[in-house]
């Protein structure tokens, strides 16, 4: 008898990828509505001094979002793995 894949590292893994997934949606979502209200702020040297600065935080942020992807399936990659090592060894197999 085998472990529930409830319990399973790699089902465990892609649950918690899935919720980081869900996450960055919502984060992108919220960086559009920004995107579509800056031309309705205000104006001035300020102004576009802190949108400059605002561009380059989103850049960071949208590269770092694009990464996850592979990250993700090398950290599930990793905890496939991990459980088939567990799995080995709780069947007396080594």
């Amino acid at each position: 008898m085998g472990i529930p894949e409830q319990d399973r590292l790699d089902y465990v893994c892609r649950q918690d990828m899935n919720e980081i997934e869900r996450a960055v949606t919502d984060i992108k979502a919220a960086m559009k509505r920004v995107d579509a209200m800056m031309p309705h702020t205000w104006i001035g040297k300020k102004a576009d001094t802190w949108r400059t600065d605002h561009e380059g935080r989103m850049k960071r942020l949208k590269t770092l979002f694009d990464s996850f992807p592979a990250e993700e399936n090398r950290l599930v990659g990793e905890a496939q793995k991990k459980q088939s090592a567990q799995d080995r060894k709780m069947h007396g197999a080594s």
